[in-house]
């Protein structure tokens, strides 16, 4: 017969119950620790709420980097990956749990209690390293994602920079472009004059015209692109409702001053230090550990149990109070499968290994384009000082043309002046983005506190 179920087979200690009630307490501890720092998280993604006027580029820059979703994205993946090596790690830790059970079962043609309440503790204590090859390759491919978020810094300073100019030449133009329109619409007024006076033909006329309606269309596409460059910008540090209205000319001397080594220190120095190769030659290395772990799936596992407590209903005549297991765990056919793994990650550390020589090839060339840039800068450097100095000569000589009342092209003068400081702007900026961008590619940090 069935016999009754009594609570003194489920008397527990009093040092379980702790051990249960704190392993629920901490759990709860650590759900709420990171609820509070996924809040903080959104709280400093939402903490830049205006932007400073005039605007500089050095406080674009002291945003805070959760300003960027590039960042934040990386900033993830970096935290999955260190938490897969966590759970990796765990997965050979000791263990300690509660087991329990209600059962009942036949003994003797008879239905008896086959009850359990008992501390379990258990351990692998070696597998020919496959748990420690695949818990350094977790480790290894976590350094790998943690170093991208250098990468993707870097990137968005880089973008910064690059809009934060493209703002400046923006407004520039857009200074050539107006004065072009100013001077081809007095020019076309005085014509219409002319006109009037029937000194000069309709067809010369209509011709000032087209030229004024096109100069027209190329300063309205440069307003245009007064608004586009500024949308751009505060974009991308999520502040697209505040246009900035005026932007203050950076302090650019740190480039300007810098001296050009040899090419290949250059390129020695990207092969060497490039944050992306050093992310690659650590997912190279975590493949490689991989490589190893399956390789040593089909090896035999040795392992420890103990259990103390409650064993079964009749401990003092079958089960007894306590137990203790020693295992081996040997493999002896899986179809393939182990065989299977290791290809896959053969197959892997391959692919890493031609992204790595491609990246070695790409570096090489993107080093010596910027390395070549910066050398033909000097020159456009003098080109600019010589048209400069020729447009602030020809200004000066008609104004006094203007001044004596003489035939001059004024308005003309004074647009190759605005040009001039133009295509200066645009090569102190191209300079700096290539100096910027060289350092970017020999893993150097960028040199933004002159700025």
């Amino acid at each position: 017969m069935m016999q009754t179920l009594q609570y003194s087979h489920f008397k527990v200690r009093p040092l379980i119950l702790a051990l249960a009630v704190s392993g629920l307490f901490v759990s709860g501890l650590n759900t709420a620790k990171a609820a509070e720092n996924t809040e903080t998280q959104v709280i400093e993604a939402n903490a830049v709420s205006s932007l400073p006027s005039p605007l500089t580029l050095q406080s674009l820059l002291a945003l805070p980097l959760s300003v960027s979703p590039q960042v934040l994205m990386q900033q993830a993946q970096a935290d999955a990956a260190s938490a897969k090596a966590q759970q990796q790690n765990a997965q050979d830790a000791l263990e300690v749990n509660l087991q329990g059970r209600l059962a009942w079962r036949e003994y003797a043609q008879q239905t008896e209690d086959f009850h359990l309440l008992a501390l379990h503790v258990g351990k692998q204590l070696y597998d020919f390293g496959q748990s420690s090859s695949a818990y350094e390759a977790q480790q290894k491919f976590s350094e790998a994602e943690a170093t991208l978020i250098d990468d993707q810094i870097s990137q968005y300073q880089l973008r910064i920079m690059r809009n934060f100019f493209n703002v400046l030449l923006a407004d520039m133009q857009y200074r050539v472009e107006n004065e072009a329109m100013a001077v081809s619409y007095v020019s076309l007024d005085k014509a219409k004059d002319r006109l009037e006076l029937k000194r000069i033909s309709e067809v010369d006329y209509l011709k000032l015209e087209a030229e004024y309606q096109s100069i027209y269309v190329n300063r309205e596409r440069a307003s245009y692109e007064q608004r586009r460059t500024r949308s751009l910008l505060v974009n991308m540090v999520g502040q697209p409702q505040n246009l900035p209205d005026k932007l203050v000319l950076p302090n650019l001397k740190t480039y300007e001053n810098r001296q050009l080594d040899v090419l290949e220190k250059y390129q020695t120095q990207a092969l060497a230090q490039n944050v992306q190769l050093q992310s690659l030659k650590l997912k190279q290395q975590a493949a490689f550990c991989t490589l190893e772990s399956e390789a040593a799936g089909n090896k035999p596992t040795v392992r420890m149990d103990a259990w103390g407590g409650k064993l079964s209903s009749y401990e003092k005549i079958r089960e007894g109070a306590w137990r203790f297991d020693l295992s081996i765990d040997v493999p002896l056919y899986d179809d393939g499968m182990v065989s299977s793994k290791v290809s896959q990650a053969k197959a892997e550390l391959q692919k890493i290994n031609a992204q790595i020589a491609l990246l070695e090839q790409n570096l090489r060339d993107d080093v010596a384009n910027i390395y070549f840039k910066l050398q033909i800068s000097a020159a456009e450097r003098k080109q600019n000082q010589a048209f400069g100095a020729y447009s602030d000569l020809y200004l000066d000589l008609s104004r006094a043309l203007y001044e004596n009342e003489s035939t001059t092209d004024l308005g003309d003068a004074m647009v190759r002046v605005t040009q001039a400081n133009l295509q200066v702007m645009q090569q102190e900026f191209s300079q700096a983005l290539n100096w910027a961008q060289l350092d970017y590619l020999t893993g150097q940090k960028l040199s933004l506190a002159a700025l």
